[in-house]
């Protein structure tokens, strides 16, 4: 019987060194990647306590989140959605901005805007419209999204869209009757004691939502903590659970990675360039000696995306990801994506690699935050920040 017992003590103990020492691996890693990728930021918090949090010899300032903000805007219209300012997601568009009933846009709701279904004409690229060079400032940023023709009917395709989350900031100033920074000044950082804060603004003084935020890495990570404890912070109920099921559910039908403004991370994302994604290059004309490059990828089963990436640095180097886009354009796919139906995840992703993940099942909120000073556009994204910290959670 002693033996039975001593024999099941250094099972379990034998488990509990591995699973410290996987951890402690990933989180070398994480380490070691955030400082090769000029990172200006990382936090990690588990079960509420800080188990890692680096500004590798940098000052903790407010930085520019890019489009990791458009998660952050969701929570504005959740707030109007729990105090009736709005009626409901799919409120049209029109009930608040009357010059849209009529055409198609009549039919374009405020859910619409938040899954990327509005049909809005859009470049996914902001610096080509709402950040033009040299001053990358527009007149009025929400006039500019109203007075945009429509490119798709509306709830009929998903397209990554910065007008539309452009005009989710003239809806909070309609809705509430504050301009968006003044309302989620009100609602969100004052009873979260964030006071270290600015705005990505228009000529005529209006954030543009579709990357308006800058904030400081320690207190991003605190949004991450309110929608871990399901809308609370510090004992006191900011915004309303089913507000965060919502948001945190697949938006809409056509690519199930995505909520209302927050990424989802299926527990696994296999790609493959199969016979039916190869038809769709060559029925295209795309470049003889693309393809030809391409080949040996053709029907080769990635387990995950970096993989292919990796495949795909080596064949093109460091610039693989403008190469892809010069060959395929926005309309042609560069993989077929095979996504589990687990969702493990939740994230707002910006430009740079700005990250704020939240790991409900594990108690875990991470952020990486990289701003533009010293920052290598080849090699500093940190692309699998994400899949690091899903590694970290499963290794607890």
């Amino acid at each position: 019987m002693r033996a039975l017992i001593l024999s099941l003590f250094l099972i379990v103990n034998s488990n509990s060194i591995f699973s410290q020492n996987a951890n402690q691996n990933i989180l070398d890693e994480i380490k070691v990647k955030a400082k090769e990728t000029h990172s200006d930021a990382v936090i990690i918090i588990k079960d509420g306590k800080t188990i890692y949090e680096d500004y590798f010899e940098k000052e903790n300032k407010p930085i520019y989140i890019a489009s990791a903000g458009k998660s952050l805007v969701n929570l504005a219209i959740g707030k109007l959605i729990d105090t009736k300012q709005l009626n409901s997601l799919d409120q049209p568009v029109y009930t608040l901005f009357p010059e849209w009933k009529q055409g198609k846009k009549k039919d374009v709701t405020i859910r619409m805007l938040l899954n990327h279904t509005s049909g809005i004409q859009n470049y996914q690229n902001a610096g080509i419209e709402l950040e033009p060079a040299p001053n990358y400032k527009v007149k009025n940023i929400i006039d500019l999204a109203l007075s945009a023709e429509l490119s798709s009917v509306p709830g009929e395709k998903f397209d990554y869209n910065n007008k539309a989350v452009a005009l989710l900031g003239g809806i909070v100033e309609k809705a509430s009757g504050k301009r968006f920074d003044y309302f989620f000044v009100d609602e969100f950082y004052k009873p979260m004691g964030i006071a270290n804060y600015n705005w990505v603004q228009d000529d005529d003084g209006n954030p543009t939502t579709h990357g308006a935020f800058y904030i400081k890495a320690s207190d991003l990570v605190k949004f991450g903590e309110l929608l871990l404890n399901k809308g609370i912070y510090n004992n006191q109920r900011i915004i309303s659970e089913s507000w965060i099921e919502e948001s945190f559910k697949a938006g809409q039908k056509f690519d199930p990675r995505f909520g209302l403004l927050w990424w989802r991370k299926p527990a696994f994302e296999k790609r493959i360039i199969d016979d039916e994604i190869w038809k769709t290059w060559k029925d295209a004309n795309i470049d003889k000696a693309f393809l030809k490059k391409m080949k040996p990828l053709k029907n080769k089963l990635y387990e995950n995306k970096n993989d292919l990436f990796s495949d795909l640095k080596i064949i093109f180097g460091d610039d693989w990801s403008n190469t892809l886009n010069d060959n395929l354009g926005k309309d042609l796919k560069s993989s077929k994506r095979i996504y589990s139906n687990e969702i493990v995840a939740y994230y707002a992703d910006g430009y740079r690699g700005n990250y704020l993940v939240i790991i409900p099942q594990k108690n875990i909120v991470a952020v990486r935050c990289a701003d533009h000073e010293g920052f290598n556009y080849q090699t500093d994204f940190f692309r699998d920040f994400v899949e690091l910290i899903m590694q970290l959670s499963e290794s607890q």
